[in-house]
């Protein structure tokens, strides 16, 4: 008798519950996207994180108002950008958030420590060098994203990039693997 009621009970609470206890359980969200792309999206949004803090505190510090409108437009550019790539890593199931490697936390420290004198000197050469190393990471996702959106992302990259770079007088060309 016992187990008749159990089973009743068990009965009624999975028709109550409009049958949830049958179901599957619902495919989680990958963290951690399969292929070239998830890794390029990660690599993109730790690149532009670093823009973005270095426009960011070039616009509290430069010295010239020249440089400190450059930098805003840096800011604005790298905002919405960061948006873009946010979005395609929620996209493929990963978390859009940027994590800046050890190598861009020590760049941005070493023009974060530059003294007035030289910080928009050093600054200036920063993000010049960082465009053309951005530049060739650009490059080469074009040909080898299998996202259509980020292939799009990637070639407008490019074409800003070439204009950036050729603006500071660096050569545009992509820099070979063991430049970077």
């Amino acid at each position: 008798m016992r187990t008749t009621r159990w089973m009743w009970g068990a009965c009624a609470g999975l028709l109550l519950s409009g049958g949830a206890l049958a179901k599957e359980p619902a495919p989680r969200a990958q963290t951690q996207p399969a292929g070239r792309d998830g890794e390029f999206v990660r690599q993109a949004l730790a690149v532009n994180e670093l823009e973005l803090r270095l426009g960011r505190l070039a616009a509290e510090r430069a010295t010239g108002p020249e440089l400190r409108a450059k930098a805003q437009k840096m800011v604005e550019n790298h905002t919405k950008i960061g948006r873009q790539l946010a979005d395609l890593a929620q996209q493929a199931g990963m978390p859009g958030d940027a994590e800046m490697s050890a190598e861009q936390r020590e760049t941005f420290a070493r023009v974060e420590s530059q003294p007035a004198s030289s910080f928009d000197r050093v600054f200036q050469q920063t993000v010049d060098e960082g465009h053309v190393k951005e530049l060739a990471m650009y490059q080469a996702e074009v040909s080898r994203a299998a996202s259509p959106q980020l292939r799009t992302l990637a070639e407008q990259r490019v074409a800003a990039l070439k204009q950036a770079v050729a603006r500071a007088g660096q050569p545009a060309k992509a820099m070979s693997s063991d430049e970077r």
